[in-house]
């Protein structure tokens, strides 16, 4: 198995941020979706490059703070994009507010990193792509720039062959991550195994409701990796593909 650990919500706050570098420098996280959208975007770009972390994946935001774009078709009033659960379905969502929002926030990454940092995946948060403009809009541009997309839906865009969130959605305990590890270890395929490692803090507490598992997962991935359940096991990123 060739696997790719991905830490989902890079830039969302410093704490989480400080977390996945931990994790990428410990060895058990390979590979990080950046939100630019949000306050730590800068933060995180910074530690990345001070890290040598050279690539990371788009985390594309549709669902959390503002957009790039002023846009009142996917923000309320007071300029925020619209909740989740309104998003996800929102038939005011037009295929060119997602392209063109896109766009702006792999253009914001450009800009903040002065073409330092790449982009070698896209994405999406709350899994965005559910609303069908915003998932035509992310394969339009991963076959533009020639990168790999998370494998959410069927297209004919490179992708891991497995996309696997029972770990980090549905138990996070070290035992479901080695029933995961020990399914697909012996098997000539590539899987992405979706995290959310990071440190809490009370203000990263106060825009999250995924908290303490995250510091819980960095510590069994921490712990998985110093009992050898990686071993045997090519350790890749989005770019390797």
């Amino acid at each position: 198995m060739r696997l790719i650990i991905n830490a989902d919500d890079f830039g969302l706050t410093k704490s989480i941020t400080d977390g996945i570098v931990d994790g990428i420098k410990a060895g058990v996280v390979t590979s990080t979706s950046l939100m630019v959208t949000m306050e730590a975007a800068e933060y995180a770009i910074n530690k990345a490059l001070e890290n040598n972390i050279d690539c990371v994946g788009l985390h594309i935001n549709f669902t959390k703070g503002k957009p790039i774009i002023p846009n009142e078709h996917i923000t309320d009033e007071n300029g925020e994009f619209l909740h989740r659960s309104i998003q996800l379905t929102n038939p005011n969502l037009t295929y060119e507010d997602a392209y063109n929002e896109i766009q702006a926030q792999l253009k914001k990454v450009d800009e903040l990193s002065n073409g330092k940092l790449k982009i070698d995946h896209l994405d999406t948060h709350h899994f965005a792509c559910s609303n069908e403009n915003i998932r035509k809009a992310k394969i339009a541009i991963a076959k533009e720039r020639n990168i790999p997309i998370r494998n959410e839906f069927e297209c004919d865009v490179v992708r891991p062959d497995v996309f696997n969130t029972d770990f980090s959605l549905v138990d996070v305990t070290y035992e479901k991550l080695e029933s995961i590890i020990n399914e697909y270890k012996d098997k000539d395929i590539s899987m992405e195994l979706m995290v959310h490692p990071g440190y809490m803090d009370e203000h990263t507490m106060s825009l999250t409701s995924y908290n303490t598992e995250r510091e819980k997962e960095l510590e069994i991935l921490k712990q998985a990796k110093e009992n050898g359940l990686f071993d045997g096991i090519e350790l890749i990123s989005f770019h390797e593909l």
